[in-house]
């Protein structure tokens, strides 16, 4: 951390802070289960930062993507469709925010059953800036307060890296936001990295359309997956072009259509049981 630390500062200090593309990376570490608050899930995100805006998103949706595309390119040379689910790791954060710069116009990006979802942020987050300050990894960090989704949040920021944005839907504090956690302890981001890039990163499935919902439609949409959780697969295999695909299985068997939705159905009814401390609780009421 000591070597982010002197990167960080050198990178910063500069008239130069938007001049090349910057990815801040963030541990997430989230209790997903209110009942069992002592299982404590982490992932990896990546904040990547351009002149136009960031893009907030698990650092394995980049691998899934690229590893999915290939596959598939494969599948269509060799003319057989049969998918190697096991050698995907799959991301435990599925969600990616996006928010445009200068007015910081903030859209959380998810997916229901077969629909890719879009919600724009119709509240502006509201902090109260405290004068108590601290060291976090070298950098002189102020705390901030709100409250947001449901839950009292708690910000540590510093001025020393001049970009109002941190991860998830939170920014608008006058600094990029090293730390923030909510007050119960259940969803905390901590900075861990940082580096620049060479390249423009491009917004994760861009290519895909969206649709842009009201938080009405989002819990509408969200609580008919809850009552057919295996919707998608179904309208999938009821098309001409997937009919006959085969996805491989754990054990290198293919897997029917059948087997499909059946075995979607009993590791949603499983995920619903243990995913019930969201961050925005109102969301998925």
């Amino acid at each position: 951390m000591r070597k982010l630390t002197i990167l960080l500062i050198f990178m910063f200090t500069t008239s130069l802070v938007f001049a090349q593309n910057q990815r801040f990376t963030y541990e997430y570490s989230f209790k997903i289960d209110s009942l069992h608050k002592e299982n404590i899930e982490k992932e990896i995100m990546n904040l990547d930062i351009t002149k136009e805006g960031s893009n907030f998103y698990s650092a394995l949706l980049i691998s899934r993507d690229s590893l999915f595309k290939a596959q598939f390119e494969r599948g269509k040379a060799s003319q057989s469709m049969v998918f190697d689910m096991t050698k995907i790791k799959q991301a435990k954060v599925n969600f990616r925010v996006s928010k445009d710069y200068p007015q910081l116009e903030t859209v959380y990006h998810t997916s229901i059953s077969a629909n890719n979802i879009a919600l724009k942020e119709q509240n502006k987050i509201n902090w109260t800036i405290s004068p108590e300050t601290k060291t976090m990894e070298g950098f002189k960090v102020q705390k901030a307060t709100t409250t947001f989704g449901g839950r009292n949040w708690i910000a540590w920021f510093t001025n020393d890296i001049q970009i109002q944005d941190g991860p998830y839907k939170f920014c608008g504090l006058p600094g990029l936001i090293l730390s923030v956690g909510d007050d119960k302890g259940d969803h905390i981001f901590n900075l861990v990295g940082s580096k620049k890039l060479n390249y423009e990163p491009l917004m994760i499935s861009s290519s895909m359309k969206e649709i842009f919902v009201t938080n009405e439609k989002f819990n509408q949409l969200w609580n008919e997956y809850k009552k057919d959780p295996a919707k998608n697969i179904k309208i999938m295999h009821n098309s001409s072009e997937m009919s006959d695909t085969l996805f491989s299985g754990p054990n290198g068997n293919p897997l029917t259509k059948q087997d499909l939705i059946k075995g979607k159905e009993q590791r949603a009814q499983e995920s619903f049981k243990k995913n019930n401390n969201f961050i925005e609780r109102e969301l998925y009421k």
